[in-house]
């Protein structure tokens, strides 16, 4: 049976809860500021140490280039809040799916050191997250065919493109399932 919104949720922190904040204190500011060239403008106030439970939205909206930055330990124990920015559906430039994407091309050697650093409970989450996102984006493509199939007809509803990261959740779900069967 899928999973609700709110199963989902808490399976996500109970993977992640216990991740430890990164040892060298490097955390989301401190990335957000590399890619700022050391002169960021946040707009919420920097508490050194919040975990990701902790951040808010306005935080994480302050560090929305953070991800490129943080080393595996740090994107390790950063994730889940971007997760869950995604499963409440929270309007960030944060996308959690770039960062669960099939490592190719560049920065593929990042990504693919960032999803090692996952362990199985937590990859396990991250495959209940796109499954559940699969899920949902396919239910609102359809309910917007239809919507717009009685609109104005099948002669516009051919041409819809599917919406964002749709086409990539399959190859996204087929990677992760990989990555788990890796995990002894």
């Amino acid at each position: 049976m899928p999973l609700s919104q709110a199963a989902l949720k808490s399976l996500v922190h109970d993977a992640f809860i216990d991740t430890p904040f990164p040892a060298d204190g490097y955390d989301m500011y401190a990335a957000q500021t590399d890619d700022d060239y050391g002169s960021p403008i946040f707009t919420t106030q920097h508490l050194p140490g919040r975990k990701w439970y902790e951040l808010t939205v306005a935080q994480m909206k302050d560090c929305y280039a953070a991800f490129s930055y943080l080393r595996p330990e740090g994107w390790r124990h950063f994730i889940p809040a971007a997760i869950m920015l995604e499963i409440d559906e929270i309007d960030t430039n944060i996308d959690a799916y770039y960062q669960l994407r099939v490592p190719k091309g560049d920065f593929s050697a990042k990504l693919k050191e960032n999803h090692a650093a996952l362990n199985r409970q937590q990859v396990e989450a991250v495959i209940a997250f796109l499954d559940f996102s699969h899920r949902r984006a396919t239910q609102y493509q359809h309910d917007q065919f239809r919507k717009d199939y009685a609109a104005v007809g099948l002669k516009y509803v051919e041409g819809m493109e599917p919406i964002h990261h749709f086409r990539d959740l399959a190859g996204m779900l087929n990677y992760w399932q990989l990555r788990l069967a890796e995990i002894n």
